[in-house]
Parts: structure tokens; C-alpha cells; sequence
């Protein structure tokens, strides 16, 4: 009988140790799982964009960021930043989803001409995009 008892000790310390080492982070914030350097990369509608100066773009601008197997990245911060008097953004900071994607609404600058804006993350890859801002009549070309 105490065979038998020893046994099923044994058997329950085994099956916990199992489960503790199934654990794993329940923050949906925590960046997925990385293999070698993250890339960002402008994604759907992004590029070749116009709109009237001061306007905003038909289609957000979006990125993904993936490691260096392509796989999609979430938790990753992203820093939007206008270059130039390019206009203004919904936000200046997003976060990737579980898709790897994060985007924002970009409104042109009043200036007809090219506007532009940065997209970066934390290890130093940035994108570009530029957007065509069209003349208003009465409005001014430059930028």
C-alpha cells in the first residue's frame, strides 16, 4: 500500500512540473517571440497617396514589423513622426497587433506639394512615406 502511495506522489510532482513548464506570459503587450533583427515594412495602401493640402489621406499608413524569418511581430512599439511641415497624424506612438500591424490616419499639410512621414521602431529600422498634397484654390505651392 505504500508502494502504491509513493507512486502516485511521484506521478502528481511529474504531472506539476509539466504544467508549470507550459506557462507563459498573459500580457498581450509583451512582444511575440523574435528570431534575429526586426524590419519595418509600409504595407496595404500606404504609398501614392493625394489628397487636397490639408486633407486627410483616403487610407491610413500602415506597417508591419516581422524578425528575419518574415514572421509578424505584435507588441512591437512604433514612433510616427512628420517630416517637415508635412501635417499631423491620429498618433504619434502605436503599438503592432497580433497581425504584426500598426497604422495611423495622416492628415497633409496645408502646403500644396510632397509631404512626408517617418516610421520607426526601437532597433533603428524606419520607412518613409510621402503623400502628393494637391492645390486648394487660394492655397499656396511649396514644401
Amino acid at each position: 500500500m505504500l508502494q502504491l502511495g509513493r507512486t502516485r506522489q511521484i506521478f502528481a510532482l511529474i504531472a506539476l512540473v509539466a504544467l508549470g513548464a507550459c506557462g507563459g506570459s498573459d500580457d498581450s503587450t509583451a512582444p511575440s517571440q523574435t528570431t534575429g533583427p526586426l524590419s519595418i515594412v509600409i504595407t496595404g495602401n500606404s504609398t501614392n497617396q493625394t489628397a487636397a493640402a490639408g486633407s486627410k489621406l483616403p487610407y491610413p499608413i500602415s506597417v508591419s514589423v516581422v524578425n528575419s524569418s518574415a514572421s509578424p511581430q505584435s507588441g512591437v512599439a512604433i514612433t510616427w513622426e512628420v517630416l517637415g511641415s508635412g501635417g499631423t497624424l491620429s498618433s504619434t506612438n502605436t503599438v503592432t497587433d497580433a497581425n504584426g500591424l500598426s497604422f495611423v490616419d495622416w492628415t497633409l499639410g496645408n502646403v500644396a506639394g510632397t509631404d512626408s512621414v517617418r516610421a520607426s521602431i526601437g532597433s533603428g529600422s524606419s520607412v518613409i512615406f510621402t503623400a502628393k498634397a494637391t492645390k486648394v484654390a487660394g492655397s499656396v505651392v511649396g514644401n
